[in-house]
């Protein structure tokens, strides 16, 4: 008898819920970029990273966390503020996009030109959601 699933198995097994919350209510969660700072402190991100993403959220609106056009942080900004090399904000940059924390308005476009918009990864907003309630 083998353990190993086959495909009929696997396409008869129930549908496992949604693992991503519902979007951020700013009428009932705490404001979004409040959520995001929690997030990005309670991260295992280096402080490079972390720096990067904390001027960004210093950008962004407190309830939202949206970007306006105008007020993009672009590559040389970012570069300026930090005081990091332009190669280890890129890197910072890349790393907050594939693990989840920004979203990049087109990926073809570099950072310099690129509007960037503040995400909370699922599994990380569930579990600031959690705690706000609990507290």
């Amino acid at each position: 008898m083998s353990t190993v699933p086959t495909p009929a198995d696997v396409f008869r097994r129930k549908a496992h819920p949604l693992i991503a919350p519902g979007p951020h209510d700013p009428a009932t969660d705490e404001p979004f970029r409040a959520l995001w700072e929690l997030g990005i402190n309670g991260s295992h991100l280096y402080r490079h990273t972390k720096l990067v993403a904390l001027l960004l959220a210093t950008h962004a609106d407190w309830t939202t966390g949206h970007i306006p056009t105008e007020a993009q942080p672009r590559l040389g900004r970012l570069v300026d503020q930090t005081a990091l090399h332009p190669g280890q904000v890129v890197v910072s940059l890349n790393v907050l996009e594939q693990r989840g924390w920004i979203v990049r308005d087109d990926r073809r476009r570099r950072w310099n030109v690129a509007n960037v918009e503040l995400a909370i990864p699922g599994p990380i907003m569930r579990r600031l959601k959690k705690a706000g309630t609990t507290s």
